[in-house]
């Protein structure tokens, strides 16, 4: 009809501009990012607990952290008990292993020795790279880029731990073995994390009951609680962050990017602990990383992002 115009129909948005939109991965991104900071700061914080400064040790501090969080979240583990218990058993006892307290007594006798620095590229850093050996042994291939991240991590642990080697340091060489076996269990944590299917909280409720019950017997009877010469300042600043941060917030962050992002694009934001951990540690101890140590992490961090970095081409799945 004369002088009528007819209006185009508005256009399709863009796919990757819905994406913003409608992708669950900021509200991941954002869950990986506290938990990254949280994990990594709490390593200059454990540092502080058990370098000497203070009289608690690595048993007092996964008390510390596990205690708090078993109470709070018992009503929770009482009502996923149903669902808790049709998870295998062996993902269970990964989840406990490197979750719970043997990984806390792990990585908190290793920085009775390691610098927090070095324990942050020895510790977050090396997750991913644990990940990848047992994927490897699983059948798993690799890209080119993946291979080059896996060997940029390899050589930062390299820098970390050579110069103890070379200098015969037999306390310093445990603590880094101490670490590294940490991570390995960390590792393990990850991978039963995302094949049990269970939910953040569900998740931490049964790490942190777990870990008390398997703790608290030898942590009474056969070892000296530190606690008892401690300050009310030293317990209460480790507690609130051992306790509320690393052992409540940060698993359910972390937990939450595993389900959204993909465990192996939530274990990407590990490269930004090692940095958290360094300035933890010169901010609370003056701790000044060596050259090597400085660059170490930087480049462990480096290689976890081209390692967790999706193939061109393959959309992100997240993890239901």
């Amino acid at each position: 009809m004369a002088g009528l115009t007819r209006e185009r129909p508005p256009s399709p948005p863009h796919p990757e501009a819905a994406s913003m939109f409608t992708s669950p991965s900021l509200p991941g991104i954002a869950a990986g990012l506290a938990a990254a900071a949280i994990w990594g700061g709490a390593l200059a914080v454990t540092r502080v607990g058990v370098s000497g400064e203070t009289p608690l040790s690595p048993a007092d501090i996964a008390m510390l952290r596990f205690a708090g969080p078993a109470l709070l979240l018992l009503p929770v583990l009482l009502r996923a008990w149903p669902r808790l218990r049709q998870v295998p058993l062996r993902l269970r006892a990964m989840l406990l292993l490197g979750g719970g307290a043997p990984f806390v007594l792990l990585a908190g006798n290793g920085l009775s020795i390691a610098h927090a620095a070095e324990a942050g590229a020895l510790l977050p850093g090396t997750v991913p790279l644990c990940v990848a050996l047992a994927s490897a042994l699983l059948g798993e291939t690799f890209g080119a880029l993946r291979v080059a991240g896996l060997a940029m991590i390899g050589s930062a642990v390299l820098a970390v731990v050579a110069p103890s080697l070379g200098a015969g340091s037999e306390a310093q060489w445990q603590g880094y073995a101490l670490l590294i076996l940490a991570a390995g269990l960390s590792a393990g944590y990850t991978i039963a994390l995302r094949r049990s299917g269970l939910g953040p909280w569900e998740a931490a409720a049964f790490v942190s009951v777990g870990s008390v019950l398997g703790l608290a017997p030898f942590y009474i009877v056969a070892m000296e609680p530190g606690v008892t010469a401690a300050t009310w300042h030293d317990i209460g600043c480790q507690a609130a962050f051992q306790g509320l941060a690393s052992g409540i917030l940060a698993p359910v962050a972390f937990a939450a990017a595993v389900r959204r992002l993909g465990a192996s694009q939530a274990a990407a934001f590990g490269s930004l602990s090692p940095g958290a951990a360094c300035a933890g540690g010169f901010a609370l101890l003056g701790e000044v990383p060596a050259g090597a140590t400085a660059m170490a992490v930087i480049v462990s961090g480096i290689g976890v992002a081209l390692v967790t970095r999706p193939p061109p081409g393959r959309k992100r799945q997240p993890q239901e």
